[in-house]
C-alpha cells in the first residue's frame, strides 16, 4: 500500500488510462523496444538512446499491483485489468491524463516530424539530473534518459536541436535505419566518422547525396 497516495481515480478514468497504456505498450514494442537510436546533433555530437520494457510503467506515472515487467506484458497483451491500477495515485488526474496522452503515442517522440525533434544535455529537475532529454515540439512530448545506457525513464520538457536520427536492430553492429535527417551533407561535414557506423545500404544513400553535384 502506498501511504502517501492522495489522489483517487474514478472507474471511468481508470478505464480511459487502461486503454491508453495498452495502445502505448504496443507502440512502444513496435517502434522503440530492442533498438538503439543514434541522435546526431548540429555540432556533430552523437548520443545513443534506448527504450527498455522495465521503464514503461514508470513513464505512465501509475501505481499498480504489478511489477514493472508484468505491468508492461499485460499492457502489451491487453490483459491488464482495471483492478491492476490502484485507485489511489501519487499524481492528480490532470497529470495522469497528460501522461496517458503521451504514453499512448510515445513513439511519436522520434517518429513524428523529425524537424521538431530536439536534444537537451544535462536537464536538472527538483528530483534528478538527466544527462540527456529529447523533445518533439510537434506534440510537446519529451523523455528524459538516465544511466550510462541512456535509457528512457521520464516524461519531461526541454529544448535544443537534433539534425538526424538513426536506429539499429538487436544484434546489429551498424545502424541500418534512417528515421530522420535534416541536412545530410552538413551532418557528414561535422562528423565524417559517422559513415563507418552505418550499414552498407545507408552508406550508399549518404554517398549518393554527398557526391551529387549542386545546382549553381
Amino acid at each position: 500500500m502506498h501511504v502517501n497516495n492522495k489522489h483517487s481515480l474514478s472507474v471511468g478514468r481508470i478505464m480511459r488510462l487502461r486503454k491508453q497504456i495498452i495502445v502505448g505498450a504496443r507502440n512502444y514494442h513496435k517502434y522503440l523496444v530492442n533498438k538503439v537510436f543514434k541522435l546526431v546533433c548540429e555540432d556533430g555530437t552523437e548520443v545513443d538512446i534506448r527504450f527498455y520494457i522495465s521503464d514503461f510503467k514508470h513513464m505512465t506515472g501509475l501505481y499498480s499491483n504489478l511489477d514493472d515487467r508484468n505491468f508492461y506484458q499485460k499492457c502489451f497483451s491487453g490483459t491488464i485489468g482495471i483492478g491492476n491500477i490502484d485507485v489511489r495515485q501519487k499524481y492528480n488526474w490532470n497529470t495522469l491524463r497528460i501522461k496517458g496522452d503521451y504514453i499512448e503515442k510515445i513513439h511519436e517522440l522520434l517518429y513524428k516530424d523529425g524537424k521538431k525533434t530536439l536534444l537537451l544535455e544535462s536537464l536538472i529537475t527538483n528530483t534528478y539530473v538527466f544527462p540527456y532529454t529529447v523533445i518533439n515540439n510537434s506534440n510537446n512530448m519529451c523523455v528524459g534518459f538516465v544511466s550510462n545506457m541512456n535509457k528512457a525513464r521520464s516524461l519531461r520538457k526541454a529544448s535544443s536541436s537534433v539534425n538526424s536520427l538513426f536506429a539499429k536492430s538487436p544484434g546489429s553492429v551498424k545502424y541500418d535505419e534512417l528515421v530522420y535527417i535534416l541536412n545530410l551533407l552538413n551532418v557528414y561535414k561535422k562528423n565524417e566518422m559517422l559513415l563507418n557506423q552505418l550499414s552498407n545500404s545507408l552508406q550508399i544513400k549518404f554517398l549518393k547525396i554527398i557526391t551529387k553535384p549542386t545546382d549553381q
